[in-house]
């Protein structure tokens, strides 16, 4: 049969892949705002949510092996085969780009190369390619074409490589705007200095899907009445853990039971709440108001039990949109901006409201990959080619297309922050070896970040983690074996990690999810949508060995709390865990 290409870890790379969306919500927040001028005109630009640095380096990459090896994995590729062969050498190729222009002699070189970039314009624009750009990518292809004085077909090949990269990177590639410049040059970022001031972090972990939390801590011993018999047995059925499987805690005396237990696969998440450095929030949920059975629909601004709703709701903290747009992060990370200090604000591999703050106060947070930073252009087609980008992504005037414009501020924000990230993590090791999982990189990955805190020259940094399949409509028991012993083996590597480095009182964890889980189960042995759940804060400066809040007494049906399903109203808001 006809050969079929085959492209690898596309979802990595640029953020998106046929057949392999990372929800059920595929990957995109129809209401996402972007920054720059499209957000500041409250234009939504879904697409936006994966146009990250991490990204942004993973696609200009990918399309650069296209064009120099064809179709395979060298320095970024999209394809299979890890073999780098010479620029323009298809060898290894699954399939390669077979458009040619070749120099024939017929017209003057002028001439040649005006046809070239306006056909390239064409294909590629749609005719849009502004005329200062398309000067830029002319006097590239001409000084490649111009090395001899008679260019071969392999010099005219080469040539057009280098042009159509660079009409690759242009605005007018990437969006269908078109795009005035000033001629001016954008402004450098420039890299933090820190004060001196005391080094914290704060590491905010997502359990996206909705984690069922009434199995990760769980009443054992009550002096009153069996609360784990009559209650949590009785509503959880054949959803619930033995008690003699679960993990003690020390006893707490602020609560319905003296003993609580933790699941059996969270052995290093027990100790540190035994050593005093963990401690669990109660049933907790996002909040607009104290409500109860028969006001909580009318007392709740939140659409609830929807996922993309309260994961925003539990990222913002901002029930009432009092500073909407921003989450709590980001709003700590103004405030601490506004002191003076140097604050860093870093995602690991999506983007997240929780960093965002008001708009010009700090600058925007940045999104790492959890394998580190991909170095940009490796083997670059002609010395001066990141110049040439730059001067493709100059200034624009405000008349300027607006997507346009935020491309080529992402674009040479991400390619600049690449480039210091890169040099700056390049041979960073962590001494605690973290589990092989996609959350152990991350926060393997926020380790080495913390590390670097004074090659960064920051005073604080916030992080944002997100780790999935929590979604357990199905088998909850046996996806929560797996699901908490990789939380278990990642979070205790990143306490271990942290106390060699030094810096475990300095960081503090903090892990939510968009919502409880129902203690009823479902016909799959799973559990549905809800409300309210227990969450986890540690850290050495935590004063742990404790639960705050209040675990519900009494969950069953027609109790106070339960509004249908075992859908518990929380009694702790989000506002309370970030006080």
């Amino acid at each position: 049969g006809q050969h079929v290409p085959r492209i690898n870890d596309l979802d990595m790379k640029i953020g998106q892949m046929a057949h392999a969306f990372p929800t059920v919500f595929s990957f995109f927040l129809p209401e996402y705002l972007p920054g720059g001028r499209p957000g500041d005109a409250t234009l939504v630009g879904p697409e936006t949510m994966i146009m990250d640095m991490p990204k942004v380096v993973g696609l200009l990459n990918g399309m650069f092996s296209l064009v120099k090896y064809g179709l395979s994995r060298c320095r970024g590729g999209f394809g299979i085969d890890y073999r780098c062969p010479d620029e323009g050498d298809y060898s290894y190729a699954d399939a390669h780009l077979s458009f040619s222009m070749p120099y024939d002699g017929k017209a003057s070189i002028e001439d040649h190369a005006d046809a070239v970039v306006g056909e390239l314009a064409t294909i590629l624009t749609s005719g849009r390619l502004g005329g200062e750009n398309s000067q830029i990518i002319k006097d590239a292809y001409l000084a490649e074409l111009s090395v001899t004085p008679d260019p071969s077909a392999e010099v005219s090949a080469k040539a057009l490589r280098l042009a159509l990269q660079l009409v690759l990177t242009t605005p007018e590639f990437h969006t269908n705007n078109i795009v005035a410049k000033t001629g001016a040059l954008r402004a450098k970022p420039e890299p933090p200095t820190a004060t001196g001031a005391p080094y914290r972090a704060i590491v905010y972990v997502m359990f996206g899907g909705g984690c069922d939390s009434f199995n990760m801590l769980v009443p054992h011993t009550c002096s009153g009445r069996d609360v784990y018999a009559e209650e949590y047995r009785e509503v959880r059925q054949e959803i619930a853990l033995e008690r003699e499987e679960l993990l003690l805690l020390d006893p707490v005396d602020n609560q319905v039971c003296e003993r609580f237990g933790v699941h059996p696969r969270l052995g290093s998440l027990r100790q540190l709440f035994n050593d005093g450095d963990l401690l669990f929030f109660a049933n907790t949920g996002v909040l607009t108001m104290p409500t109860d059975k028969e006001n909580y629909n009318r007392d709740t601004v939140t659409q609830l039990f929807a996922h993309n709703f309260m994961q925003l709701a539990a990222q913002r903290v901002d029930p009432l949109k009092a500073e909407d747009g921003t989450g709590i992060l980001g709003r700590i990370r103004d405030v601490l901006s506004n002191k003076g200090l140097s604050v860093g604000a870093f995602s690991i591999d999506v983007n997240s409201i929780s960093l965002m703050g008001t708009p010009g106060v700090t600058a925007s947070p940045m999104i790492l990959g959890n394998n580190g930073v991909d170095q940009f252009n490796e083997d670059p087609s002609m010395s001066s080619m990141s110049g040439a980008i730059e001067s493709l992504n100059g200034e624009t005037p405000p008349e300027s297309g607006v997507f346009g414009e935020w491309f080529s501020d992402v674009l040479l924000k991400s390619l600049a922050h690449s480039e210091l990230l890169y040099n700056t993590l390049d041979g960073k090791t962590t001494s605690v070896t973290f589990p092989d999982s996609h959350l152990g990189r991350q926060m393997s990955m926020v380790a080495k970040m913390i590390d670097s805190r004074e090659q960064r020259g920051t005073d604080a940094d916030m992080f944002f983690i997100a780790t999935g399949g929590w979604d357990t409509h199905s088998m909850v028991l046996e996806n929560q074996d797996n699901l908490f012993s990789n939380v278990d083996a990642a979070f205790g590597a990143f306490a271990q990690e942290m106390d060699a480095m030094g810096m475990w009182d300095k960081v503090t964890l903090v892990e939510t999810s968009d919502f409880g889980r129902t203690l009823t189960q479902n016909g799959g042995l799973g559990s549905d949508h809800a409300w309210g759940g227990n969450y986890i804060m540690m850290g050495g400066s935590v004063r742990g060995g404790q639960i705050v809040g209040a675990y519900p007494e009494e969950i069953k049906e027609g109790s106070e709390l339960n509004i249908g399903r075992g859908r518990i109203i929380p009694t702790t808001s989000w506002e309370a865990v970030f006080l």
